[in-house]
């Protein structure tokens, strides 16, 4: 429950910090130093130029590729129940409210479960996606 709760706080901010960022892009440019009167400690500006947040809505039975994230990544699931397997792994189902992270390089796959209603996720991948071959019915778990 608390990995959850932390994951979920991660994949919210960082769709906060996009958002707000490509609002502000327009109008300012980024500016290159943090006001150190908004933090105790020494905290240092990181690049977000490599982090891709997506939400998609999976129809019931809907599922991507194979794929391998370069940095990985992590998914809340909005709204319905995700199905989701790293290689070699067993199917997970997940809830909404839950979230899942992979590591760099796993190649895995997600999407919906075959129920009524479908998913929405919300993911954040860091680094360049490598795609891989279809799932098949038998990974998926039909």
């Amino acid at each position: 429950m608390r990995r959850s709760l932390i994951l979920s706080s991660i994949i919210l901010v960082g769709l906060g910090v996009w958002v707000h960022g490509a609002q502000q892009q327009a109008a300012t440019p980024r500016p290159s130093a943090i006001d150190p009167g908004n933090f105790t400690g020494k905290v240092t500006d990181r690049s977000i130029s490599d982090i891709r947040t997506l939400r998609y809505h999976f129809d019931a039975g809907a599922r991507t590729n194979w794929h391998a994230h370069e940095g990985g990544q992590v998914i809340f699931v909005e709204a319905g129940r995700a199905r989701t397997q790293e290689r070699g792994g067993k199917v997970r189902e997940l809830d909404k409210g839950s979230t899942f992270y992979t590591a760099p390089g796993v190649a895995h796959w997600h999407g919906a479960t075959p129920a009524a209603g479908g998913m929405t996720q919300v993911a954040m991948s860091f680094g360049a996606t490598r795609w891989m071959e279809r799932v098949s019915d038998s990974d998926y778990g039909r």
